[in-house]
């Protein structure tokens, strides 16, 4: 489970983040200039189970004192910002950070903004508006289900594999299993999703609805797009990459009352053709996903963002390091 396991792991968890602090600190007396995006997705309870879940819930305990340590060492700025603010950092000051969201999911509403509240800060929440009328469940979102409930045999490209007989002897092997039907064509990845779909039953009715994107406009955080077919654009071609691009903009920008100029790529994934085309339908902000600063220099289409740990101290190290990491270039 994502919480801590007991005292010494407390106290080694504690320490890393003193570390973080620390580094961060002495970096501070630089005039590198850098900042860091952090990247979140659920966050819910007690946490998820790092070694069995696709994408495991950080528990709200740990993203309170992640979001705790950011307010205290660096200076948290809305993702549309961060570029600019990394450009004007000047020796001494803070570095930058954004804390971004992407999926529409309810723990955006029920579990992050109580914890934005208390701490004063706000972030930028990447929608797809997927959910909007009904539940909705992507195909990770059901094969995850159907591993739960031991329903593997039953999915097409899963079972003619020697993979449901791994998963029942390793519960690692959905990993293997995400990664295999992420690069299938997508006339396949349809098709499996589509059995995946059918085996998990019912959505579960845990997605934004419009009155929950409200309430995320009312308590001054960012909107940007996620699309909302949710493939990985490098894998498009040019035609059904731009209908990516715009797909649902319309309707969610309607929505949140401005037009939506920021975009995070699906599964973190984008190159320099991928930037071109965001360009070209109006987005100035596109991120992605990796474990790297934000430079001065950084193209403002490709933005990396780093994932969080479970732990809070590894966290905080890792965003540190990144940082650290530019001082030698």
């Amino acid at each position: 489970m994502s919480g801590l396991s007991g005292p010494l792991t407390t106290a080694r968890d504690a320490l890393a983040e003193l570390r973080a602090a620390l580094l961060c600190r002495r970096l501070r007396r630089t005039t590198v200039q850098a900042g860091v995006a952090l990247v979140y997705h659920r966050v819910d309870g007690e946490g998820g189970d790092a070694s069995r879940e696709i994408l495991p819930a950080l528990s709200s305990r740990s993203f309170a004192r992640q979001i705790r340590h950011l307010r205290r060492h660096y200076r948290l700025v809305p993702a549309s910002e961060l570029v600019a603010a990394v450009r004007s950092r000047g020796r001494g000051e803070p570095f930058p950070a954004c804390v971004t969201f992407d999926d529409d999911l309810a723990g955006h509403v029920h579990e992050v903004l109580p914890v934005l509240a208390r701490e004063g800060v706000t972030a930028t929440f990447f929608l797809g508006g997927v959910s909007l009328e009904r539940p909705h469940a992507f195909w990770w979102q059901d094969l995850q289900r159907v591993v739960d409930d031991r329903l593997a045999d039953a999915v097409p490209h899963v079972a003619e594999t020697d993979f449901s007989r791994a998963l029942a002897r390793e519960p690692k092997a959905i990993f293997r299993v995400a990664a295999t039907i992420e690069q299938l064509p997508p006339p396949q990845r349809a098709e499996t999703a589509d059995a995946l779909r059918g085996a998990a039953g019912p959505a579960r009715d845990d997605g934004l609805r419009a009155d929950d994107i409200r309430r995320l406009l009312a308590a001054g955080c960012e909107v940007g797009f996620h699309t909302l077919g949710h493939d990985a654009l490098p894998q498009l071609d040019d035609g059904a990459l731009e209908a990516a691009l715009r797909n649902g903009r319309d309707r969610l920008e309607e929505l949140v009352g401005r037009r939506l100029v920021l975009i995070s790529y699906p599964h973190g994934k984008a190159d320099e053709r991928v930037a071109r085309a965001a360009r070209a339908a109006g987005y100035e902000g596109g991120f992605a996903t990796g474990r790297a600063a934000v430079a001065a220099e950084t193209d403002p289409l490709l933005v990396p963002r780093i994932p969080p740990a479970l732990a809070p101290g590894k966290t905080a190290l890792r965003i540190a390091r990144a940082v650290a990491s530019c001082t030698s270039r």
